[in-house]
């Protein structure tokens, strides 16, 4: 069964603020969202969020705000894992072009 967001977003912050050993009112000075806003949200009772809090919430804890909600990174969040090589280094110019298509003169090849 499927969990809703509410409940997602509660235990996700419930589990989050005791890896960092804090309560709602230290996480609400650190991250400017009202105490009141963040006992909601740790009581699973609303299912919908300002994005600013979320964004506050996600760079406070420092995870995506796909994990807040879910509890998974995304696919993309995962791509920024990936280990990299450096092919290049220094000055690159790019043309990215468009195709268009051309117009039709309403007139068949033959």
């Amino acid at each position: 069964m499927l969990m809703n967001t509410a409940n997602s977003l509660s235990k996700n912050l419930k589990m989050l603020m005791d890896q960092k050993q804090i309560n709602s009112v230290s996480l609400s000075k650190a991250t400017g969202i009202p105490k009141s806003t963040v006992s909601t949200y740790l009581s699973g009772k609303k299912a919908s969020y300002a994005p600013e809090h979320l964004l506050a919430l996600s760079q406070f804890f420092e995870v995506t705000i796909d994990f807040l909600l879910s509890g998974q990174e995304s696919d993309f969040a995962l791509l920024n894992t990936l280990k990299t090589e450096g092919l290049f280094e220094g000055w690159l110019k790019v043309k990215i072009e468009r195709a268009i298509p051309q117009k039709s003169t309403g007139r068949r090849k033959t």
